[in-house]
Order: structure tokens, then sequence, then C-alpha cells
């Protein structure tokens, strides 16, 4: 966690880690910043007894970790346990303390899978593609169509597809977004497809896949040719010497390495 803080508690010895964005945590203040910073991140990966007992046996808060345990038990909304937390360090004063909760409860009515769909989104910020990918894959699985309706999940698929682009996952990554344009036809998707398709197919594949879909010779080129402008610019970069010398395959590898 970068940042400065002014801590009034004692530092622990032992962070407590959040494994799902691999953050480590040395004091309570440093907990609310967290909380305060990611809501949409806030469940029981996070309110749970690792926590309280942290709390406790690190920074000798034991009378808010019996607190929190106790809401646990029963079952007790996160927004009041978060609220707990802040109040015990006065981090914010109550007026924010009051915005944070109003956001809590207002996630807590969401459908339970808006709210692993923005857990996921969260954790691409974070650079925590695979986890991402965890809920995503979690969310297609599972899918309540008639609640949430196909468009919920075309965008999951778009997003999904992102996360394997950035893994320069390519083939996975033009699955995902198929499937998405197949659900809503939405130009905007078919031009990501076609982006993706040089990537990784060879000029033969490229061809066959351009005639399977009757795409638009034109507009095939030209979405090629942006993408040539654009990789030759990652070339030109201040680390783009590592790729000299290499070919396009093998300067994907690379970076796909790099990445997962």
């Amino acid at each position: 966690m970068s940042g400065y803080y002014l801590c009034t508690t004692p530092r622990a010895v032992h962070p407590y880690y959040i494994e799902h964005i691999g953050i480590s945590i040395e004091s309570i203040e440093e907990l609310c910043y967290y909380l305060k910073e990611n809501v949409y991140l806030i469940d029981e990966t996070i309110l749970n007894e690792t926590l309280f007992s942290w709390l406790s046996e690190e920074l000798g808060l034991k009378r808010l970790s019996s607190s929190l345990r106790h809401a646990a038990d029963q079952e007790v909304d996160p927004a009041v346990m978060v609220n707990a937390i802040f109040e015990e360090t006065g981090y914010l004063p109550p007026k924010e303390r009051e915005y944070l909760r109003q956001q809590l409860l207002t996630i807590q009515k969401e459908d339970p899978q808006v709210r692993q769909k923005m857990k996921g989104d969260y954790l691409v910020h974070y650079g925590k593609y695979r986890q991402a990918l965890a809920q995503y894959e979690g969310l297609l699985a599972n899918r309540n169509i008639a609640g949430l309706g196909v468009r919920f999940y075309a965008i999951v698929l778009e997003n999904m597809a992102a996360v394997y682009a950035k893994m320069f996952r390519f083939p996975e990554a033009a699955d995902c977004l198929w499937e998405s344009y197949e659900t809503l036809r939405s130009k905007k998707v078919y031009e990501k497809y076609l982006r993706l398709l040089p990537l990784f197919l060879n000029e033969s594949e490229y061809q066959e896949e351009l005639e399977r879909i009757r795409a638009d010779r034109q507009e095939a080129e030209r979405l090629r040719k942006d993408n040539e402008a654009i990789f030759a610019e990652a070339l030109q970069s201040e680390t783009g010497w590592r790729f000299e010398g290499k070919s396009r395959e093998e300067q994907i590898e690379m970076l796909r390495e790099e990445i997962v």
C-alpha cells in the first residue's frame, strides 16, 4: 500500500495480508484507508475471523475485535461493522462516515451477481487478473438471465476479454468478444474482435476467419493497420529494445510471460 499514514495506534509486527489484491496492512489507519477506498471489495474475505484476531493480537484492539466478532456471528450488515472500525479510530469525520455507510448499504442492496462483477472490475484495477477472471467465470457459470438480462453478461464477457488481452491470451479474449457480440451485436465489440485476430492467427487462418464471419475486408484492413501502428509505438518505447530481432510471435510470448 502506498501513501503516507499518520498512525495513532501501534503498528503490527505481523501485517494483515489481504490475499486477493496482495496488500499488507500494518495499522488500523491503513485498514481504514483500504476500506474507504475499496467499498466494492468489502465482504467476508476482509471482515472475518483472521482480521478480528489480528486486531486483537497485533494491535491490542480487543474490544473492537470482540464487537466485530459478535457482529459477524449475528450476520450483521457489513456497513455496521465497517462503521464500528471507523468509530474506533475517528479516521473520518461523522459526515464522511455516514456517506460511506450509505454507500455500503446501497451496494448490499444490489443483486449479488452485480456485486460480484463490481468486485471483478476492482480486481482488474489492481492488476489482479487471475482473481478477476475467477469472479467473471463464476458469473458466467451461474447466469441469471431472467433477473439481470443478456446485456449484463455480454458486458461481463467484454470485460473478461479485456483481462485476457492484458494477459496476452488473445485466443481466449477473442472467444469472449465473439460470444459477447453474438449476444448484443455491438459494433464496438465486433471491431475489438477484428483487431485481435491478427495478433494470434497466421495469415491463412486470419483470412479464413474473415471469410467465416463475412467481414468487411476494408474495415478489417484498416483495423489491422491501426494495430501495427500501436505495436510499433510500443517497440519504440524505453523498453522496446528487448524485442529487437524477435518475431511477432516471440514478442507476444515475451509480453505474456512478463504479465502472467
